[in-house]
C-alpha cells in the first residue's frame, strides 16, 4: 500500500506501513487498529481506520468495514474517503443500490497515507456501472481514467476486482504495458481481489514465462484460489525453486479456507508434486469437515492420493456416524478390510452407544451389512457378525 514512510507522530502506524512494505498483512492490520484509538493525531486516526478497512476488504471481510469506516468519518477532513470505503464493502455484499448512494457523496477520497484518489472513486463508479449492465458506459470510464494514469495502483485493483465480478476483459489493458512497467502492475495487484489478480497475472506471465517478479505475488493471491488452480501457480513456483511457499500448502493450512478445499488442497500436493508436508495438514484439515462432506472427502483423497488414505480415514472417522457412513462408502468401492476395520472403530468408541437400529439402517444399507457381517465371519468377531444380520433383517422386514 502506501511507500510513503515519512514519520506520521504516532509510532503504531508507522510500524503497521513497514510491515506492509514486508508484506507481513495479519500483523499490519493489528497495530493500524491499535494506531486507530492511540494516534494524537485526527488526520492519523483516520488513516489507520482507513488502512484496516482496506485490508478487510482485501481478505473479503466486508462485514467488518463499516464500523471503520465511521471512524474514518469522525477523524478525516472530510467523509469522502469513509463513504468510498463503506461503498466498496456494500459492493462485496452485493448491495448494489447501497454502493450506488454513498459513491454519489463521494468527491475526492484523497488522504495523506492511505492510497486512494478521485480515480479511484471514478473506477468505482465504473464498477456500478457494469453491475447494473450498463457494460459500454462502464468499459468507456473504465478506459478513460487508464488513458489519464494507467499505472495508478488504484486503476489496476479496480481492474481486479471488475475481472473478478465482471466478466471484463483485462487483456487489452495489459497488452497496454510496456514489459519495463509490468513491475508496477503487479506491486498494484499485490493486495487486490485474489480472483482478479490470477486473471492479470497470468496475461503478464504469458507475455514472460518464468517471471520472477510475477511469482513473488504468487503467494500473495493463489493460496485463495480454488485447489486446482492453485495447483497451477504451485507447479510454476517449484519449477522455479520456490516450493517452501507452495500456495497449495498455504492454502490446506489457512483455517479460514472451507474444509472441503484445505483437503482437497493436501490431496493435489501429494499427488503432484509429493510433498511429505501434505499429510500433517491433512490430519489439521479433516475434523473441520462437515458430516455431509466427510465421506466425499475421504473418497477424494482414497482416488486421488491414497497414500494419504489411512491419515484421511483416521481423522475423520471421529464419531459413530461418521465411522459407518466411511464404512459403507468404502465397502461399495470393493475396500471390504478397510471398511470394515473403519466400522470396528465406530462401534468401539462410547457414543455407539446411543447408536440406534435406525442409526445404523440408515448408515448401511442392507447389501453392506450383509457383507460386513460375511467379513466379521471370517475373521471370527461372532458377536459382530451376529449384530450386523439382527439388524440387516429389521432393516428387510421392517
Amino acid at each position: 500500500m502506501a511507500e510513503d514512510l515519512k514519520p506520521s507522530g504516532c509510532e503504531e502506524f508507522d510500524r503497521a506501513r513497514q510491515l506492509l512494505t514486508e508484506f507481513r498483512d495479519d500483523e499490519a492490520l493489528d497495530y493500524f487498529e491499535l494506531a486507530s484509538g492511540r494516534a494524537t493525531d485526527p488526520a492519523v486516526r483516520a488513516s489507520a481506520a482507513a488502512f484496516v478497512a482496506g485490508l478487510l476488504l482485501g481478505s473479503n471481510r466486508p462485514w467488518e468495514v463499516e464500523a471503520w469506516a465511521e471512524i474514518v468519518r469522525d477523524n478525516a477532513a472530510t467523509p469522502d474517503l469513509g463513504d468510498f470505503l463503506e461503498a466498496a464493502a456494500r459492493l462485496q455484499l452485493d448491495d448494489l443500490e447501497g454502493a450506488r448512494r454513498v459513491l454519489a457523496r463521494v468527491e475526492d477520497p484523497t488522504d495523506p497515507w492511505f492510497p486512494c484518489s478521485v480515480t479511484a472513486a471514478r473506477m468505482a463508479r465504473a464498477h456500478v456501472a457494469y453491475l447494473d449492465g450498463d457494460v459500454e458506459e462502464a468499459r468507456a470510464e473504465v478506459f478513460a481514467v487508464f488513458e489519464l494514469d494507467r499505472f495508478a495502483p488504484e486503476v489496476w485493483d479496480a481492474f481486479a476486482r471488475l475481472c473478478a465480478d465482471t466478466d471484463f476483459d483485462p487483456a487489452e489493458a495489459v497488452a497496454s504495458v510496456p514489459d519495463d512497467r509490468t513491475f508496477e502492475v503487479i506491486t498494484a495487484l499485490r493486495s487486490s481481489v485474489p480472483e482478479g489478480v490470477d486473471r492479470i497475472a497470468e496475461l503478464i506471465w504469458q507475455r514472460n514465462p518464468g517471471d520472477a517478479r510475477v511469482l513473488a505475488l504468487v503467494p500473495r493471491f493463489a493460496s485463495k484460489l480454488e485447489s486446482v488452480r492453485a495447483m497451477e501457480w504451485s507447479a510454476r513456483m517449484r519449477a522455479a525453486g520456490m516450493g517452501r511457499t507452495c500456495p497449495l500448502l498455504a492454502r490446506a493450512e489457512d483455517e479460514r479456507a472451507d474444509a472441503v478445499e484445505r483437503v482437497r488442497a493436501c490431496v493435489f500436493a501429494h499427488a503432484a508434486f509429493g510433498d511429505r508436508r501434505a499429510r500433517e495438514l491433512l490430519e489439521r484439515a479433516v475434523p473441520s469437515l462437515a458430516d455431509d462432506e466427510v465421506v466425499d472427502a475421504v473418497l477424494e483423497v482414497w482416488t486421488v492420493a491414497a497414500a494419504l488414505a489411512d491419515s484421511a480415514v483416521s481423522a475423520a472417522a471421529s464419531t459413530p456416524p461418521r465411522s459407518l457412513a466411511i464404512a459403507s462408502a468404502l465397502f461399495e468401492r470393493g475396500a471390504s478390510r478397510e471398511a470394515y476395520a473403519v466400522l470396528v472403530h465406530g462401534l468401539s468408541l462410547e457414543a455407539a452407544e446411543s447408536l440406534t437400529t435406525d442409526d445404523v439402517v440408515r448408515l448401511l444399507p442392507v447389501p453392506v451389512l450383509e457383507g460386513l457381517a460375511s467379513e466379521a465371519e471370517e475373521r471370527g468377531d461372532e458377536d459382530v457378525a451376529g449384530m450386523l444380520e439382527a439388524v440387516a433383517v429389521v432393516a428387510t422386514h421392517g
